[in-house]
């Protein structure tokens, strides 16, 4: 790098700028400071950088921005927060992690979305739980699938298929089978018993 050309203005309306420049890698450092604000701007041949603060903000203006903490980094908004990203946003733990609203929490994904764990899920809900889909289905690998409630209600609005190897239907009390159209009871060997059997 050659000699580096500094300059520093005074001026009683426009403040005090302070200039660098270094000609052989075409870059530019100012500091302004205008008695409302300071800003720091780097200027290169493809890319600039500003920093402005003011007496009630700073803005930041950059193509890459990083912070690097080695102990605790916090962020505190007294007021509403925004983060959005144009392309992918990634966020990772390598311990616990946590999201919690004091109000409403949502989560919408426009194309697929995907919530999985090498462990155990849980979702828990004090008052109703609604699971609403195009198709729905419980696959569990392993072991049992179980659908428990004070009462328990499933229904299809054209046709319900209950299928596999064994099925059996047992009733503490009462079991009943009705149709209001044709039923058929059929099977390779079919017994019916009771200690009191009605038939028609």
């Amino acid at each position: 790098m050659g000699k580096l050309v500094c300059t520093v203005e005074l001026d009683k309306e426009k403040g005090v700028t302070v200039k660098v420049e270094n000609a052989d890698d075409q870059i530019t450092q100012t500091v302004v400071m205008d008695g409302t604000s300071i800003t720091i701007t780097v200027k290169g041949s493809e890319e600039t950088s500003t920093y402005v603060q003011k007496q009630d903000s700073v803005t930041i203006t950059c193509k890459d921005f990083t912070v690097d903490a080695t102990g605790t980094l916090t962020l505190k908004s007294a007021k509403a927060s925004s983060w959005a990203s144009q392309d992918i946003l990634k966020v990772e733990s390598t311990k616990d992690m946590t999201f919690t609203s004091s109000a409403k929490l949502t989560q919408s994904a426009t194309q697929d979305a995907a919530l999985s764990s090498n462990a155990k899920v849980a979702i828990e809900a004090a008052t109703n739980l609604d699971l609403k889909g195009m198709q729905t289905s419980f696959t569990a690998s392993g072991g049992d699938n179980k659908i428990e409630g004070v009462n328990l209600k499933m229904a299809g609005k054209a046709q319900a298929e209950l299928a596999a190897p064994m099925i059996k239907v047992a009733a503490q009390a009462k079991l009943g089978l009705e149709s209001s159209g044709m039923a058929d009871l059929k099977g390779s060997m079919t017994s019916v018993g009771g200690s009191l059997v009605k038939l028609g």
